[in-house]
């Protein structure tokens, strides 16, 4: 744990308690030791899933599960990596006429998903001082360390509740509060956002009826299986092996 960092959000965090606190809950481990490093000092964030499609039993199921576990209503809304695959027509059979099918999806209001005028639809209809808490931390890369290490764990309406921990500090918050992560931890190792080459094929092998929903609105998203960089590299194998036991496990739900 770095010390500066976590000593800032001590100095920090009863400040929030007069604010209206938004969590982006991916239900990765970051955002889950968000929501339980908040919980712990008092904070208990509106939690926010972005679905890249609405209603996969694979999603239901940890959505649920986060929901009893926490004793939490999840809020869900469309996420812009859906607009963007759709807008760009990807994973379609072939089409003649590009501009004619986006004709066909204008109502989906590709400007809409921007992420910028979602947060901000988000602060309009929550009115008052709204903060919006990301899982950040200071490990996750050169440019981040240098971010929270200027701005420290707060940015405009930006929070950062685990920006000082460790692999190991998320691994102990789970441990203490018993808490699991979804069924991705053990395949793949990252919660998911989207199809791609590395987690397709594990989806179609370990969560068919999911499977089976993603190809009615994108029927050629398996040829990204097929792909020579979808095996697991060592980032996924790692992960795997730091969360991989704290994932769900099939038995807790019939449908995947």
């Amino acid at each position: 744990m770095n010390e500066q960092l976590e000593q800032d959000f001590l100095k920090k965090v009863d400040g929030l308690k007069d604010k209206t606190n938004v969590l982006h809950f991916s239900t990765g481990a970051d955002s889950v030791a968000c929501y339980l490093k908040l919980r712990e000092h008092g904070i208990k964030p509106i939690l926010i899933y972005h679905y890249f499609l609405k209603d996969l039993p694979m999603v239901k199921n940890y959505i649920d599960y986060f929901e009893k576990k926490f004793d939490e209503h999840i809020y869900q809304i469309p996420s812009t990596l859906w607009a963007q695959h759709i807008d760009n027509a990807l994973y379609q059979k072939p089409i003649k006429a590009r501009e004619k099918f986006r004709n066909n999806i204008a109502e989906c209001g590709y400007d809409y998903y921007d992420k910028e005028a979602c947060d901000a639809m988000i602060r309009d209809a929550l009115g008052g001082d709204v903060v919006f808490h990301l899982g950040l931390r200071y490990t996750d890369g050169i440019r981040r360390f240098q971010h929270l290490q200027k701005n420290g764990v707060s940015f405009k309406d930006k929070f950062y509740p685990i920006a000082s921990f460790q692999i190991r500090d998320i691994q102990d918050i789970l441990e203490k509060t018993d808490c699991l992560l979804p069924i991705e931890y053990r395949l793949w190792g990252i919660s998911w956002e989207a199809p791609r080459a590395w987690n397709i094929n594990l989806i179609k092998e370990h969560c068919p009826e999911t499977y089976k929903q993603i190809t009615k609105i994108f029927p050629l998203v398996g040829a990204e299986g097929l792909r020579k960089y979808a095996p697991l590299n060592r980032h996924f194998k790692s992960r795997i092996t730091q969360f991989g036991r704290f994932a769900m496990p099939k038995e807790m739900y019939q449908i995947w």
